[in-house]
């Protein structure tokens, strides 16, 4: 294949090793496609000054690729050469594969490139050495068997590092096991009778539907013990039985749906709603029911409504239910005052604005950080191939959105006539003036209260 080599002078090197000239990096590039059988058509460094304007090597990369419109292998000695943090690498990286091309590093024990980035550029100030001897620690430890990290429900780490059972928490498990295959309950009938009897998680939360699921798939409570891709089974004292663990398994795969696919409409106050009452999220909800009428007939509808998420997924709370036309026709009507009264309050209470300013910034800070975690997320699912490079691409579009929502959002806009011609604009155009100009929305059973 016809390869393309690329390195930066500024690349970070490992401890112990010294900096390379561009000739060093050359020499590397040519050995690696006469060992992997590629063909070598040109390289690019900007370590040693040339007669090349003010294009940098990656910039003159990119229009050498454009201008031959043929696709090439592009390596480059390691990922931190793509960029200084994971963000830059996933961009550069795609930025890459979307012009047609593969991008693969020298190195042979890592050469897919976000493998490679979250080894050398993962934690702040870890070398990668040090990172792969944790990782080489941490999997003699699960060949032995010994627990990493934080046990879940029902077990904790002994003194040799082998789980051992929690007296208080395995009845727990063994309840919510009986309720599932004895009594046949639902997940969330489960959630529902812990939380009622005020049998609390670890912490002293309330369970939900997600912590009740992860319990019954862990192979970890007959006792083997999963990491890493190993199985040891009877690595530690089990607390259910597998003939319940097995049958456990088959109601899950029996109840789960075949042969339909949501294809819901998201809703536009995702994350920005919030129950009056508890605090936790409003979350959109989706109906369907089908019935047969008098004459014979059948007859569908579709309800959409928010509903307290803690209701939802915890079986707590209480049934704060709003249709969605009516939530959203309310927010709507309230953002004119309230982007009016805030900027009232810039003119006539400095405190009060500064106070209110603050608020604000924090709730954007923290949008921004939830757009950087799900990025995060989404590159490690990328490099270990549970996800394809789309998904990493749009985590990358959500967290450029989000930064620049978070810029406008102390800006003027034209609200009146956004708000006039609401029914003519996208869903896209409407979510992100909501989130612009909206940063919360607190709900109660009869009435929405906006914060601007």
């Amino acid at each position: 294949m016809r390869a393309l080599g690329y390195f930066r002078a500024d690349a970070p090197t490992l401890i112990g090793e010294t900096s390379k000239s561009q000739k060093e990096f050359e020499s590397e590039f040519h050995d690696y496609c006469y060992i992997n059988m590629h063909q070598p058509v040109e390289s690019f460094g900007d370590i040693e000054t040339s007669d090349n304007g003010d294009q940098s090597a990656y910039e003159r990369l990119l229009s050498y690729i454009r201008d031959s419109k043929m696709e090439f292998l592009v390596t480059v000695p390691d990922a931190s050469h793509l960029g200084n943090d994971l963000e830059t690498v996933a961009r550069a990286f795609l930025a890459l594969e979307n012009m047609g091309c593969k991008v693969a590093c020298q190195d042979d024990d890592l050469p897919d490139p976000l493998q490679n980035a979250l080894v050398a550029l993962g934690p702040a100030g870890a070398s990668r050495t040090r990172s792969e001897k944790i990782r080489m620690s941490m999997q003699n430890r699960a060949l032995r068997g010994k627990g990493l990290g934080r046990p879940p429900f029902g077990y904790r780490n002994g003194e040799d590092g082998t789980l051992e059972i929690v007296k208080d928490e395995a009845p727990v498990v063994e309840l919510i096991f009986r309720l599932y295959t004895k009594d046949m309950m639902g997940m969330r009938l489960i959630v529902q009778h812990l939380n009622e009897r005020r049998i609390t998680t670890r912490r002293g939360g309330n369970w939900n539907v997600v912590s009740i699921r992860d319990i019954l798939k862990n192979t970890v409570y007959i006792g083997t013990y999963t990491r890493f891709g190993l199985r040891l089974p009877g690595s530690h004292e089990a607390i259910i039985p597998r003939e319940t663990f097995r049958e456990a398994q088959d109601i899950v795969r029996e109840r789960r749906p075949i042969g339909r696919v949501s294809q819901s409409e998201p809703y536009l106050l995702s994350g920005i709603a919030f129950c009056e009452s508890c605090g936790n999220k409003m979350m959109g909800v989706t109906r369907r029911q089908l019935w047969r009428n008098k004459d014979g007939n059948r007859s569908r509808a579709t309800y959409r409504y928010y509903q307290c998420q803690s209701r939802n997924n915890q079986s707590v709370c209480g049934y704060h239910t709003w249709r969605e036309a009516d939530l959203e026709g309310a927010v709507l009507a309230q953002i004119p005052l309230a982007i009016e009264t805030r900027a009232l309050r810039r003119l006539t209470s400095r405190d009060q604005a500064q106070e209110s300013e603050q608020a604000l910034k924090k709730i954007w800070e923290e949008r921004v950080k939830n757009a950087e975690r799900r990025f995060s997320q989404t590159l490690r699912k990328t490099a270990s191939g549970a996800v394809n490079t789309d998904q990493l691409e749009r985590a990358l579009a959500e967290l450029d959105k989000a930064r620049v929502l978070a810029e406008k959002s102390d800006q003027p806009a034209d609200v009146g006539d956004m708000i006039e011609k609401w029914s003519e604009r996208d869903f896209d155009e409407k979510r992100d003036f909501l989130l612009t100009h909206v940063a919360r929305v607190e709900v109660s059973d009869h009435m929405a209260r906006i914060v601007a």
